[in-house]
């Protein structure tokens, strides 16, 4: 029998590529489809899928599935999870997984209380410059890890590219939550260090007027285990988006899109080439291939929730003015 998913929030287009590989995919069968809100049905209609049911309860109570897929805006997202955690479904879902340390509690406790799993789409591990970033840390070329900076800045959209609930007020949660999940992500993997503390963490907006409450500029600043420092800017203005600089006691590493330059101490800037060999092709292939096949998964559940909860914690120290926070255990 095909792993039966049913897609459940068409509020961000990232669920176009769920639906995609579900419909692809020859051992994944789609059985339902759920918009709950008739506000924006462009995504629906951009996936080429029609609604099954009004609402999620309906689906639960009308069909069989084993995997829900979803992409509901930021804040809605946690009690998704949560929701079809407490009947027994798998989750896959775009990023970041909810909006608050205490969804996140939730849903792990759920995941072990029901033996259920949960993937995130963290689409940066299977670029081939971020696997070959990792295989330069890994190989000591860059000696021992000292510190870190990251650019992730993104285009704004108001108005144009971004939905409309992003500007309303409760419905986002954060732009270091939305946007620093990825760049977290990739430096926990490639270093293989943990997020400790949240040194300082800010988010302002003196550019769009039109929506004072949201969080235009984002920055922050964490130490690792071991004791380097990352400074992240995430903001949402003009810029290259996603750019590492990887400090060592034997030289810097640079990324900058799919490139990247290596410079050992005392030695001459070295091109490194991009280059992946990975066993799937996507966080969600990933996943409906560990469900259905029993493959060993490429993106830990443990990394998903450790990930979540060193960008929630920078989240909560922005908006609550808080320095030098302990990023809770998860």
């Amino acid at each position: 029998m095909p792993l039966r998913i049913a897609a459940v929030g068409f509020r961000h287009g990232h669920i176009l590529g769920f639906i995609k590989q579900a419909q692809e995919l020859d051992y994944c069968e789609l059985v339902g489809v759920v918009e709950e809100s008739d506000d924006d049905l462009s995504i629906l209609e951009r996936a080429g899928v029609e609604r099954t049911h009004a609402t999620f309860d309906e689906l639960i109570d009308d069909v069989e599935f084993d995997l829900v897929a979803t992409a509901d805006y930021y804040a809605k997202r946690g009690s998704v999870i949560i929701k079809a955690l407490e009947h027994g479904k798998h989750v896959m879902f775009d990023k970041p997984m909810c909006t608050s340390i205490d969804e996140l509690r939730r849903i792990k406790h759920l995941c072990e209380e029901n033996d259920l799993e949960v993937a995130m789409q963290l689409s940066m591990r299977f670029g081939a410059a971020y696997q070959a970033l990792r295989r330069v840390v890994e190989e000591g070329e860059l000696g021992d890890f000292l510190a870190a900076t990251t650019f992730g800045q993104h285009p704004l959209g108001y108005k144009s590219t971004r939905p409309d609930w992003y500007f309303e007020e409760g419905k986002h949660g954060g732009t270091i939550n939305d946007i620093f999940i990825h760049g977290a992500d990739m430096l926990r993997y490639c270093t293989g260090r943990e997020f400790e503390t949240v040194i300082a963490a800010e988010t302002w907006n003196e550019s769009l007027p039109e929506v004072p409450s949201f969080q235009v500029g984002a920055q922050c600043m964490l130490k690792m285990s071991g004791g380097p420092r990352v400074l992240a800017d995430v903001s949402y203005m003009p810029g290259r988006s996603w750019q590492f600089f990887i400090t060592g006691t034997e030289g810097y590493l640079s990324v900058a899109g799919g490139e990247l330059l290596l410079r050992p101490t005392g030695g001459q800037d070295t091109a490194i080439e991009a280059r992946a060999e990975l066993p799937f092709s996507s966080p969600f292939e990933d996943f409906v291939s560990h469900l259905e096949h029993g493959t060993e998964r490429f993106i830990p559940m443990e990394d998903v929730f450790r990930s979540q909860m060193a960008v929630l914690a920078a989240q909560k120290a922005a908006d609550a003015g808080e320095r030098d926070m302990d990023v809770p255990e998860i």
